[in-house]
């Protein structure tokens, strides 16, 4: 079980690279030729379906220009950079324990969150905000039972920008979701800023054995 969750996770982390470049530029172009009453939605994310095996390696710079902290919980461990807030988020309903976890930069520029439950899920503490957000683009990937949906959400006040990387094992009953917020200047700021130390901390992630 701990190499399937291993094996999750590189994958994850491989997808998300690809998928935030793309998905950084596409704001960055909007952010140039859309003014901030436009809707994202009325122009919506083209990104391409990419195989996880074909996307680049996150740069190994990230863990020696920042300092990490760990954070074990019942049914995972993470490191994140030191000085950031740790804010729990949904409660197992029998153990009391955090299946999900917040981590928030000192200067608010970006969120961290991860979901993973003992088994399965929903992590509805990252669900949309259809008041205040738009759904920008959607991909999946799908192999031998395990399916990979990643999210794009531009705030419609375009303060800032989410992804939310969802993963399912079906027939393991197994869930992992990745998400990142970046604010400032519509996401620029914070993605410019701690895009590596995200990709850090996803590589950082460890199940626990049952």
């Amino acid at each position: 079980m701990i190499s399937l969750q291993m094996h999750l996770v590189r994958r994850i982390s491989t997808c998300f690279s690809f998928v935030c470049i793309i998905f950084l530029c596409t704001t960055l172009l909007r952010a140039q030729h859309v003014s901030p009453n436009d809707s994202p939605e009325s122009k919506p994310s083209k990104a391409k379906k990419v195989s996880p095996t074909k996307a680049n390696t996150p740069a190994p710079a990230a863990k020696n220009s920042i300092t990490y902290m760990p954070y074990e919980g019942k049914w995972f461990g993470v490191e994140y950079p030191k000085g950031w807030t740790v804010r729990g988020g949904l409660k197992n309903e029998m153990s009391g324990a955090d299946d999900s976890v917040f981590f928030t930069a000192p200067d608010s520029l970006a969120e961290f969150y991860v979901y993973c439950p003992r088994y399965t899920g929903k992590p509805v503490d990252i669900e949309i905000d259809r008041t205040k957000e738009n759904q920008t683009g959607q991909t999946l990937e799908e192999e031998r039972g395990v399916r990979i949906r990643t999210v794009r959400i531009w705030a419609k006040d375009s303060s800032y920008v989410r992804v939310i990387e969802d993963t399912e094992a079906f027939m393991q009953r197994r869930r992992l979701v990745f998400a990142v917020l970046f604010r400032g200047n519509g996401g620029r700021l914070g993605a410019q800023k701690y895009n590596n130390a995200y990709m850090y901390f996803k590589q950082s992630f460890r199940k626990f054995s049952d």
